[in-house]
């Protein structure tokens, strides 16, 4: 398991989590303090990227496929390189702009990321591997968010924009050297004479993989939650920094990413000794608990800083049995392709759980968490049946 690869894919996703991590959790910040707009607004801003990541996803899963993993992953890469340039303006236009493309290149950067994780590792060490390669990210947030927050309280947010395109600029040139290639099943000669416009996007193999009962499950199993986690994306920080001020969001975001660094590898370990999928509904039960408790205590910083570690950490911990279901339910060639199809119900999911939040917080904050609640209770009818359906 401890490949070159394995370990460089880790680093270059702790130093991209170092810089988006901050960027995406004080973005709604940055739009009520700089800008001066609501939630709302800060949702349909967030909401381009997420959209846009879920399409291309789908064609980050092919290209993954057909050109290979690495060239995917850097490909998107380079919308990491972008992000901090939301904090440089307060101009719609560029704003809207760095979002897009940050959210094109992230849907490949997805499908690069986890299919290569997939390749370059054993099916029988993938649970373990997937709660590292995770715990990379979720470990590079956590350090981010605690810098980010001092670096906005002492300077202002275009230092920290700035710092993060420069320094996001110069590991990509890193992993361009140092990434290694991955081995793949190679496609036949047919379909590398294909033209490349046309084999960007296998609308018929998605087609086929989404008629799948267990496919339309692990859809399920990633939309449900990944509205929580959207909820709580968009809502969290505003109200931490409402009740504690920036530098109580910048170190709420490392206690809560620290936390789901443990939950990861220890839900990493449990799925490579029992399977994963009584620990996707072990997880997905607590997270709609934590969902439900949200909903009493949200005026405690404290309290709800509490209740949110704790949600944070059944929520990644979930999402680390993910690649071993997508590994499970695919064939050897098709790796990317389930990457990109659980990707895009992902983003689907974080979208509906941003802009419909934002909607309903105008009415009252208990009603987004309540929504979110029902949509894990949906999840949580999935990951029993899947549970379920293993024991037999």
């Amino acid at each position: 398991m401890w490949t070159r690869g394995f370990i460089s894919l880790c680093c270059v996703m702790f130093v991209i989590g170092l810089i988006t991590g901050p960027v995406h959790h004080f973005f709604p910040v940055y739009v009520e303090n700089a800008m001066g707009e609501d939630p709302l607004f800060a949702g349909l801003l967030r909401s381009i990227p997420i959209a846009l990541g879920g399409l291309t996803a789908l064609i980050g899963g092919t290209l993954s496929d057909r050109f290979g993993r690495k060239p995917t992953l850097l490909i998107g890469m380079t919308g990491a390189v972008v992000i901090g340039g939301l904090f440089t303006t307060q101009i719609p236009l560029l704003i809207c702009g760095f979002l897009c493309y940050a959210g094109i290149a992230s849907g490949l950067k997805t499908a690069g990321g986890q299919s290569y994780l997939i390749s370059s590792v054993t099916s029988e060490r993938l649970g373990f591997a997937t709660g590292l390669y995770f715990i990379s990210s979720t470990l590079g947030n956590a350090i981010g968010n605690a810098i980010a927050g001092e670096v906005i309280s002492r300077y202002d947010y275009t230092v920290f924009g700035n710092t993060a395109i420069i320094f996001t600029g110069v590991v990509f040139i890193g992993a361009c050297f140092l990434l290694p290639r991955v081995k793949q099943n190679t496609i036949n000669a047919r379909n590398k004479r294909q033209s490349i416009l046309k084999s960007t996007l296998n609308i018929k193999k998605y087609l086929n993989l989404c008629k799948r009962n267990q496919i339309q499950m692990l859809i399920g199993l990633r939309v449900f939650p990944t509205y929580y986690w959207g909820t709580v994306n968009l809502l969290m920080p505003i109200l931490i920094n409402q009740l504690g001020g920036e530098k109580a969001t910048g170190y709420y975001g490392t206690l809560s990413l620290s936390f789901a660094f443990i939950c990861q590898f220890v839900t990493g370990r449990i799925c490579d000794n029992v399977g994963h999928r009584l620990p996707a509904f072990v997880t997905n039960i607590l997270v709609t608990l934590m969902a439900s408790a949200l909903i009493v205590y949200h005026d405690s910083l404290f309290v709800l800083g509490f209740f949110g570690v704790l949600g944070t950490g059944a929520a990644w911990a979930l999402s680390t049995t993910i690649p071993r279901f997508i590994n499970e339910f695919t064939d050897a060639h098709e790796k990317g392709h389930g990457v990109g199809i659980t990707h895009l119900a992902w983003s689907t999911g974080f979208l509906l759980g941003y802009l419909v939040s934002g909607i309903l917080v105008i009415i009252s904050v208990k009603i987004p968490f309540i929504v979110a609640g029902f949509f894990l209770l949906c999840s949580t009818i999935i990951t029993y049946k899947l549970w379920h359906t293993s024991t037999h």
